[in-house]
């Protein structure tokens, strides 16, 4: 009977300790709408990584078919349309959402959004300009177009480089969670 009472009381402590946010077991005062901000904050970083993805890999193709005579201009074609509505439909909402909860993030994930904002204007200037030098030398040869050639290796560093920033953010806020679950004191601005 004392073995079943003792138990209770610690399975609930054990359920309530999953339930409260973790932050608040340590000590520190952070509200649950500081918590759904930065979850939100978080899932939007990772929508980002993974369009991000979707972008490198077509600008990755073209990269590495920029020199070859043998891929049309119309392949050239596909390629820079996926990449531009990839940036449209699936950056551009996920990153005006992010802007507009930055002010409540962590200092450390309001840097972060500043460098993603950074990558991704840079990766759709290129994108701009590479469909535009595209449209505008029909008749070049692609192997031949200098410019292009550079705003396509342009948009595969900006895209890479998006990957990779999302990527580490989404495992830092990944860990400063485990560490304060763990019970370890981490600046949270």
């Amino acid at each position: 009977m004392l073995l079943r009472s003792i138990r209770r009381p610690l399975s609930m402590l054990a359920v309530c300790g999953l339930l409260l946010p973790a932050a608040l077991l340590v000590g520190q005062t952070v509200t649950i709408k500081q918590l759904d901000t930065e979850e939100e904050g978080l899932q939007l970083v990772n929508q980002l990584e993974d369009v991000a993805r979707e972008v490198h890999y077509h600008a990755s193709w073209l990269n590495g078919h920029v020199r070859s005579t043998s891929i049309s201009k119309w392949t050239h074609a596909h390629h820079l349309t996926q990449i531009k509505e990839l940036v449209n439909d699936g950056l551009r909402p996920a990153l005006q959402r992010l802007t507009e909860i930055q002010k409540d993030l962590p200092s450390w994930h309001r840097d972060t959004v500043d460098q993603i904002l950074a990558w991704a204007k840079s990766l759709a200037a290129d994108t701009n300009s590479a469909i535009l030098n595209h449209n505008d030398t029909k008749s070049m040869p692609m192997p031949l177009n200098e410019e292009y050639k550079g705003l396509v290796d342009g948009i595969n560093k900006h895209a890479e480089a998006l990957v990779k920033t999302c990527d580490a953010a989404g495992d830092y806020a990944v860990a400063q969670r485990q560490a304060l679950e763990a019970g370890l004191k981490v600046p949270r601005h």
